[in-house]
């Protein structure tokens, strides 16, 4: 049990799972969405009705938490993070000029492969035929990938994305996606019919 176990935790794919912040975050959201109403509802200690409103609405709040952060993340910060990054960086051989985020992870999903495995039309076609490491190199990033044993890994870019993605989790959880969520979610409790629609309060003329 013990050995199955250990070569779980020292496979690469979940290292490489559990270094990406946004696989671990999606993986806790979606824990939060399930545990805790269940958490919930096991509590005998409080009425059917409370238990399944307040289950309820922390199952919805866990996923439209999921749901803003996950669309924030590719269409503000990774895109930007890494422009950053590359600003920062620029003319440096330990991040070259990709394209945008998605082609160096691209290289990164073949570079992470055995030499045998990294010939993937689909994957290689985003990216670049030019793209170098500097203007020094002989061979372009494709060249690399399907030549050598063990390609360049470039980790700062690495990093770059990854910071990118703390710097999302930070500000859309623990803000945007908090306050967006407080809009949403009542009207939705009410659609299930656990809020009532807050009456309107009529003036009062009051006549001396």
């Amino acid at each position: 049990m013990i050995d199955k176990i250990a070569n779980i935790l020292t496979n690469p794919n979940f290292a490489n799972f559990a270094m990406n912040t946004k696989y671990t975050v999606t993986t806790e959201s979606i824990f939060k969405a399930t545990g805790r109403p269940a958490a919930i509802m096991l509590d005998k200690n409080v009425d059917l009705d409370t238990r399944k409103y307040a289950a309820t609405k922390e199952g919805l709040y866990q996923l439209l938490c999921l749901g803003i952060y996950l669309t924030m993340i590719p269409l503000v910060f990774k895109k930007y993070g890494f422009k950053i990054a590359q600003k920062i960086l620029k003319n440096d051989s330990d991040l070259p000029n990709f394209k945008d985020a998605n082609e160096y992870l691209a290289y990164a999903k073949l570079a992470s492969r055995k030499k045998a495995d990294r010939n993937d039309a689909k994957t290689l076609a985003k990216i670049s035929d030019n793209l170098k490491i500097n203007d020094s190199d002989k061979f372009t990033l494709k060249e690399h990938l399907l030549n050598d044993e063990k390609p360049p890994e470039f980790p700062v870019a690495k990093g770059a994305l990854e910071l990118s993605n703390l710097v999302g989790t930070v500000i859309g959880l623990a803000w945007i996606a908090s306050e967006l969520s407080n809009h949403i979610l009542h009207p939705l409790m009410r659609m299930l019919g656990f809020e009532k629609k807050p009456e309107k309060q009529s003036g009062i003329n009051i006549n001396s």
